[in-house]
Order: structure tokens, then sequence, then C-alpha cells
């Protein structure tokens, strides 16, 4: 048999061997912990008074906040003046006649919907200031707002 063939089988072998060992060992140095933990985990009980169990998923690390960037002004590029063209007149602007404001009465419906506007707008900064999800308020702001601008239109 080839010398190559019989150094790839002892290799295995060999790995397999440190594969089982470490396994082993890992195992029971699980052990260890878990049992420290049950010694911690009583401890706490016992003299505080506090039951804490086993997270079922680990705390993620908080994230350090990166340094801001210093801020360099940009470097204005020199801009290149066209002359206008002369033979080009610009068509005679007609006057512009003043138009009335349209009076627009408010509808019944258009008071309920600012009701409904200030209430969502107090649910967004409370939601802001908890720190919690806003989308689906935000959301709903526009939708009520969009009701609004219909209903005033009609």
């Amino acid at each position: 048999m080839s010398t190559t063939l019989n150094q790839y089988r002892e290799a295995k072998q060999n790995w397999l061997k440190l594969r089982s060992q470490a396994k082993k060992e890992l195992v029971a140095r699980f052990h260890e912990v878990a049992a420290e933990l049950l010694q911690i985990q009583k401890e706490l009980l016992e003299d505080f008074g506090e039951k804490v169990s086993m997270p079922l998923k680990p705390k993620k690390p908080i994230a350090k906040k990166a340094a801001p960037l210093p801020v360099v002004p940009p470097v204005a590029a020199p801009v290149a003046v066209r002359p206008a063209p002369a033979a080009i007149k610009a068509p005679p602007s007609q006057p512009k006649l003043p138009i009335a404001p349209v009076a627009r009465k408010l509808v019944p419906a258009s008071s309920e919907l600012r009701k409904k506007l200030e209430a969502q707008n107090k649910k967004l900064a409370a939601a802001k200031a908890a720190g919690k999800p806003t989308k689906a308020i935000e959301d709903r702001i526009y939708e009520i707002e969009d009701d609004i601008r219909v209903a005033q239109s009609a």
C-alpha cells in the first residue's frame, strides 16, 4: 500500500481520538460550571431571597458608540458662469390675477379626524420618549392626515 494512504489513516485515527478527548473535556467543564451555577443560585436564594433562573438566550453585549467623525468643511469648487444667450427671449408673462382664498368649512368628520390625529401624536411622543418602535404610529398619523385632506377637498 501507499505510504500516503497509511499517513492519512493514521491522521484520521489521531483526529478521532483528539475529537473524542476534547468532547469529554468539554462535557466535564460544562458540568463543573453548571455545579458552580447551582451553588451561586442557591446562595442568592438563601442569603438575599433573590430567585434567579438560567437565561434561555445570552444577553447581548452593549455596543460601544463610535467617536463622532470630525467635521471638515467642503472645499468649494470653482463655478463656471455661462453667459446667457441673447437670442433667446423669455415669453411675455401674463399678468397674474389675484386668487381669492377658498373658504373651507370644517366637515364634522374632519373634527373627529383631528381628535384622532391629536391622540396619535400624543402616542407617538410617548413611544419616542420610551424608545419604542414608532413606525406603526407614524403610518396611522399619515393615514389620518390623508383622510383629513380628502375630507377638506370634498
